[in-house]
């Protein structure tokens, strides 16, 4: 509930007093580890929940925005990846440090990491999109320069005019001034492709908590159990926190030098295969078949999937979301994104335990298996390639227009 709260609140505030503040808001992950580290009571703990969720939920809104408005087209991508990238580290830290140190030791540690990412984000600048929507032309050009590098020199003094010319131009494409076109109106959703953009993401959202791995990282322990492995459950979630780094950094690395649609198509496939095959696995077990010379394949398809949804699913859900939508209702529509994502998360790990109940757990695998094969098709007939592509042309694919 906080994280939808704050995914609401925070679609209206990002147009109006910018990314930046609105990320600064994000103290409240500060206020969950103080109350994790000196609450006593319960209510305390409750409250560090929720403080908890509003700083999530401002998190997953705004650095994938943030993000996209500051970098170039040809690095767009791969810094966007690097935001499930640091998600993961952060991930395994928590499980590193939570394994070897005291529960209160832990979040003494780990609240050190807030107070970092504010004193450092202060020094960041306001996005140059934001500014021009501010009217601000002069503070826009100079964001822009410090993001770019660029110098006096005459050339870098020209690319600078071309971007901004460009910039104000996808800002505002009709000449209008900043009053009459700053605020969002009910007929801004009236365009075909703004309603196609918004539906993409709902739906690139419910596939990316619907391909399974939220679910296999629960259930971690009981897979490597049911293998026939005597791991510490501790370091079993370790190992499959390591994993996930290293499938997100592979994909930081191939995100911008292969199409995004042929890497979503193809991690979703492999996805689908890995998921298919602990179906099996588990089926044959439940049925009394001798398995116990295939119980390696449990383990290893948890490892694939894992691998290869963080090169591709888990990513470009967030690369491809804040790409397509358009550039006035890029903050109102992530926000709506990221507040349906919240809720298919609480559906999924609030009924996963159910599924399996009526299903068994090789019936949620086949169901995760075939969601993944949905996604193959979705993103092959329906997303656009924006790899490369800067935001109008993106914005003109989602019009079915080319640029002239």
């Amino acid at each position: 509930a906080p994280s939808l709260g704050r995914s609401c609140s925070d679609g209206r505030r990002t147009n109006s007093d910018g990314n930046f503040h609105s990320a600064l808001a994000s103290i409240p992950l500060l206020g969950f580890w103080a109350c994790i580290a000196f609450g006593g009571y319960v209510e305390l703990l409750y409250l560090g929940r929720v403080l908890a969720g509003l700083g999530a939920a401002g998190v997953f809104l705004l650095v994938p925005l943030y993000i996209t408005e500051i970098a170039e087209d040809r690095i767009r991508g791969s810094l966007g990846s690097f935001f499930i990238l640091f998600i993961n580290m952060g991930t395994l830290v928590s499980f590193v440090v939570g394994s070897y140190v005291s529960y209160h030791i832990t979040s003494y540690i780990l609240m050190v990491l807030p107070i970092v990412f504010l004193l450092c984000f202060m020094h960041f600048p306001e996005t140059p999109q934001h500014l021009i929507r501010c009217n601000k032309i002069e503070a826009a050009e100079c964001s822009l320069k410090y993001l770019r590098g660029y110098t006096t020199s005459p050339e870098h003094v020209e690319m600078l005019k071309g971007e901004m010319t460009t910039m104000i131009n996808q800002v505002y494409p009709n000449g209008k001034d900043s009053s009459e076109d700053s605020s969002i109106k009910l007929a801004d959703f009236a365009p075909f492709s703004t309603k196609k953009a918004l539906l993409i993401g709902m739906v690139l959202v419910t596939l990316n908590q619907f391909s399974g791995c939220f679910a296999l990282i629960n259930y971690t322990a009981n897979i490597f159990a049911e293998s026939g492995s005597d791991l510490d459950p501790n370091l079993a979630a370790i190992i499959v926190g390591a994993i996930q780094i290293f499938g997100s950094y592979v994909s930081t690395m191939v995100v911008d030098r292969f199409q995004r649609k042929g890497l979503y198509i193809g991690t979703a496939f492999g996805s689908a295969i890995g998921l298919a095959a602990m179906g099996v696995h588990g089926y044959l077990k439940l049925s009394g078949y001798d398995v116990s010379a295939i119980n390696w394949i449990p383990v290893a398809s948890l490892s694939f999937v894992i691998f290869i949804a963080s090169c591709g699913i888990l990513p470009l859900t967030f690369v491809i979301l804040s790409e397509i939508l358009p550039q006035k209702l890029r903050s109102f529509g992530g926000s709506l994104c990221t507040t349906f994502l919240w809720v298919v998360s609480f559906i999924v790990i609030k009924y996963f335990p159910v599924m399996v109940e009526v299903l068994g757990m090789h019936g949620c695998m086949w169901t995760f298996a075939g969601c993944c094969m949905f996604g193959m098709f979705f993103n092959a007939l329906f997303i656009p390639e924006t790899r490369g592509k800067s935001i109008e042309e993106i914005t003109l694919a989602m019009e079915g227009k080319s640029k002239n």
